[in-house]
């Protein structure tokens, strides 16, 4: 890996932690292609915090569809 590609992907693990969604999308696709372990490593951590997240909101859209057909 030339020093290029190292700050390159220096940029995209940053990128994945930006606020605009599609900056993290564009990193995470970027990775998928030019990284290395590091970047396996931390895109695995990353799928971790996303499912955790998901898992939440699932239970948080059962709870409260319970909650409303109950009080109606």
């Amino acid at each position: 890996m030339n020093n290029t590609e190292e700050i390159q992907i220096n940029q995209y693990l940053r990128d994945i932690f930006d606020e605009d969604r599609e900056i993290r999308i564009k990193a995470i696709t970027q990775l998928g292609e030019i990284g290395d372990e590091l970047c396996l490593l931390e895109l695995k951590e990353q799928l971790h915090h996303v499912t955790f997240e998901r898992d939440a909101l699932i239970s948080s859209i059962i709870k409260l569809k319970d909650n409303l057909a109950s009080n109606n």
